[in-house]
């Protein structure tokens, strides 16, 4: 086997490899994304009679007969968007739990 070709044979190996590197981030990317809509309760999955249909953020956004495919291409619309704050579900430090016995108020001067 001439040098020449040798060459040739490890450049198109370096170039398979960044490609394989390429793919891997972005596949990465668009599951982390995913993973961030699903946990802060933004997408909604439905099989369909078709395939999947995704909706994030209460509008419709794809349909595919793949799931791979659907969040794939909603993620290629929507993973540039800007996003919103999550709500926090947090209660204020002065509600009162039912059936609790509430506790004496230190701050409050007693003349």
């Amino acid at each position: 086997m001439g040098t020449q070709q040798q060459g040739t044979q490890q450049q198109l190996e370096l170039v398979r490899l960044a490609a394989a590197v390429r793919a891997n981030l972005d596949d990465a990317r668009v599951w982390r994304w995913y993973a961030d809509l699903m946990e802060e309760d933004r997408v909604a999955c439905t099989r369909t009679r078709n395939g999947w249909q995704l909706t994030i953020d209460g509008h419709h956004t794809v349909e595919d007969a793949s799931f791979d495919a659907a969040v794939r291409r909603a993620a290629g619309t929507w993973c540039d968007q800007p996003r919103r704050s999550p709500a926090l579900g947090r209660r204020s430090k002065r509600a009162r739990m039912p059936g609790a016995t509430p506790l004496p108020d230190w701050h409050t001067r007693r003349d």
